[in-house]
């Protein structure tokens, strides 16, 4: 995918919420029943945020935020006059929003029913303002240039002109921040098993409640945080273990975890108002987005977007929705809704063979059910191959029969570990499912074994051939394996030879002595490996 390799270093090695990116600007296009809704802006960032609030979605996009519908469907209303725009903060009764601004060191408050802005909190003695975390009155941002230190300061919103002060100490970078209840959570991002600082701000000013120590509990650069509405229950997501670990704010432990490791980069977590759904965003992942149930941690089903791929920070609930910011092929900034978590679930599964040899066809298959087992029949499914390392394909076309199964037949180009994620996007009385089945493409081998059909007892013979997979060498580290058996009369007897070990350029050479007469057969025999198929080859000798 375009650029996908330099923004996942770039977010693994910290730049993640520190680069703005370049936007252009051109008309909104209507958003389809399942399609994501394009904003109309081009972007080259690779972090994003949103805030959902009084019934609409608003959108940081650099020098603006754009205003969508309950829908996600733009409504044409742009916020202008901003510089820099990083996260936004939605007040709780959605009348204001408050959105850092890094170009100019301010916190802009917005007015969401006049859309004007109301005030400019001035913070250029902490500069670049990344992170914010809203509670009541008392406002959190977290701030750092991509040099320099950072920090946490509050700010005191009843005030007319709040002044910044400082909560805890220097940061390497721009923490992470989330507030609720009575919690403060501030998270160090983009470092080596960063730790988690936990505050109490019941009273007038945050006390440390304790430290979660990030090299107990291995975050490996943290990408965001999520509390419950009570503060009691953290949600930190981090690029590694790429999960979600949820631990409790008061006794500082673990208390549950979200994913399974699937490949991908995490990008953001949110939890839904009521607590009962915990969503998972990444760049790159199996998914765009995994939606489980908070309370068990069953997965509820994922969605994904094939030619699109998932923004830092941005995802956010509104109910049960989800709305999350995609960044498209072409570099579209993208708003898309995911419905129905509050659906009777459905099931899809998916089976690949293990292996498939690149150039010949491959058979995927499997079925599409309610969570009775009875079948959902003629439902249009989305179909998208990804390769091990760059980009998504999308197969067309497939569908689930009467019985609920489907099957299809797709040719590998090329070696590799293929993945085919299948999802069936929902109606009206059943929830989203997906599924995934990966299976590895080889090279066919070819394995040749030459040498004299004739020999006199007593001697040495010599064999030669060649091991080599769609017509490249394995490698001089590559051994196989020769199983040599004699007849004589009705009497046979076999033996395994010691291996024997390829030349760099896939040749071999293999001696051997006739040790009586007979009739001599020479099995060489290869296994294959994650690259290359099976290979054998017969050689033939009669002996006087």
């Amino acid at each position: 995918m375009r650029h996908s390799l330099v923004r996942r270093l770039a977010a693994h090695l910290g730049a993640a919420g520190l680069i703005a990116g370049l936007l252009t600007i051109a008309t909104p296009a209507a958003a389809a029943a399942t399609a994501p809704a394009d904003l109309g802006v081009t972007t080259q960032a690779y972090s994003a945020d949103l805030a959902v609030g009084g019934g609409r979605v608003f959108v940081g996009a650099d020098d603006r935020v754009i205003v969508a519908d309950a829908t996600g469907t733009p409504t044409g209303d742009v916020i202008t006059g901003l510089s820099g725009v990083r996260q936004l903060a939605m007040a709780q009764d959605g009348a204001r929003l408050y959105a850092a601004l890094s170009g100019s060191n301010e916190v802009a408050e917005i007015d969401t029913a006049t859309l004007a802005v109301t005030r400019r909190l001035d913070l250029s003695s902490h500069p670049c303002p990344v992170s914010l975390a809203l509670l009541g009155e008392r406002l959190w941002v977290g701030h750092g240039c991509d040099t320099g230190k950072g920090g946490v300061v509050g700010l005191d919103l009843s005030a007319t002109a709040p002044v910044p002060v400082a909560v805890g100490g220097e940061q390497l970078r721009a923490p992470v921040l989330a507030a609720a209840g009575d919690t403060l959570v501030v998270g160090q991002r983009s470092v080596h098993e960063g730790d988690l600082l936990v505050y109490d701000v019941g009273g007038d000013t945050p006390e440390l409640r304790g430290t979660i120590e990030g090299d107990q509990v291995y975050l490996d650069y943290l990408r965001d945080l999520a509390l419950s509405s009570d503060g009691t229950a953290l949600f930190a997501m981090a690029s590694s273990p790429n999960d979600v670990i949820r631990f409790d704010t008061r006794t500082l432990t673990v208390s549950g975890e979200y994913g399974d490791g699937w490949i991908g980069y995490a990008s953001a977590v949110a939890l839904s108002g009521d607590g009962a759904y915990v969503a998972l965003a990444a760049e790159y992942g199996n998914n765009d987005l995994t939606v489980y149930d908070a309370a068990s941690g069953t997965a509820l089903f994922g969605a994904e977007q094939w030619d699109a791929e998932a923004l830092l920070d941005g995802v956010a609930f509104s109910g049960s929705d989800v709305f999350m910011l995609l960044r498209s092929t072409t570099d579209r900034l993208l708003l898309w809704r995911v419905t129905g978590a509050e659906l009777p679930a459905s099931t899809l599964t998916v089976t690949a063979p293990t292996y498939a040899y690149v150039g010949s066809p491959a058979t995927i298959e499997g079925r599409l059910t309610r969570a009775d087992g009875k079948p959902l029949a003629l439902k249009p499914l989305t179909v998208v191959r990804r390769s091990t390392y760059e980009g998504k394909e999308l197969i067309t076309g497939v569908r689930t029969g009467k019985d609920g199964t489907f099957s299809f037949e797709d040719t590998m180009p090329e070696r590799g570990e293929w993945i085919y994620l299948v999802y069936w996007e929902g109606d009206d009385r059943y929830r989203r499912a997906g599924a995934f089945a990966a299976l590895n493409a080889r090279d066919r081998s070819t394995l040749t074994l030459d040498g004299p059909e004739t020999g006199t007892a007593g001697t040495t013979v010599q064999l030669t051939g060649t091991l080599t997979a769609n017509g490249r060498s394995l490698g001089s580290w590559t051994t196989f394996t020769v199983l040599r058996s004699i007849k004589v009369d009705d009497a046979s007897d076999s033996v395994t030879l010691p291996p024997v070990r390829l030349n760099a350029d896939g040749t071999f050479t293999l001696t051997d002595t006739l040790t009586t007469a007979g009739h001599y057969t020479y099995l060489a025999t290869w296994g294959g490996d994650i690259t290359a198929g099976p290979a054998k080859a017969i050689h033939r000798i009669t002996v006087e």
